[in-house]
């Protein structure tokens, strides 16, 4: 049985991302290895490379333990303590343009999305068997 896949946005509306590749990555079957990259909006479709593209979609072929990082996440929107820095994530990364800018997606496992959302939200307090 394959494991199930979500989709997490990140950021959104953005007109340009800063974000590297911890680990190498595939889109379109070629091979990109670990390194800092950014992808801006043109003309209504992402440029990345100096090419045009309506998604781009960066692969890993090891869910697990394939891992990327966004420069700016915005956290703690509408929060006094709201600011930006940089995140790290497992899965494939994905990127669509809606609403005249880039979103950045996860894909991710359900299982590690689950982890990460469930120690982020625990308190300090919690026992370490949890």
């Amino acid at each position: 049985m394959n494991e199930p896949l979500i989709q997490v946005g990140i950021l959104q509306k953005q007109q340009q991302i800063k974000f590297a590749l911890l680990t190498a990555y595939k889109l379109q079957g070629r091979l990109f290895p670990p390194g800092d990259y950014s992808v801006e909006l043109s003309s209504g479709k992402i440029c990345f490379q100096e090419e045009l593209y309506d998604e781009i979609t960066f692969e890993s072929d090891h869910l697990h333990t394939d891992s990327f990082q966004l420069n700016d996440v915005i956290i703690g929107v509408n929060f006094h303590w709201e600011r930006k820095e940089d995140q790290r994530f497992l899965g494939g990364l994905k990127f669509i343009v809606e609403d005249n800018g880039i979103t950045a997606i996860d894909i991710v496992s359900l299982e590690d999305y689950l982890t990460s959302v469930i120690s982020s939200e625990m308190s300090a307090t919690s026992s370490h068997a949890l």
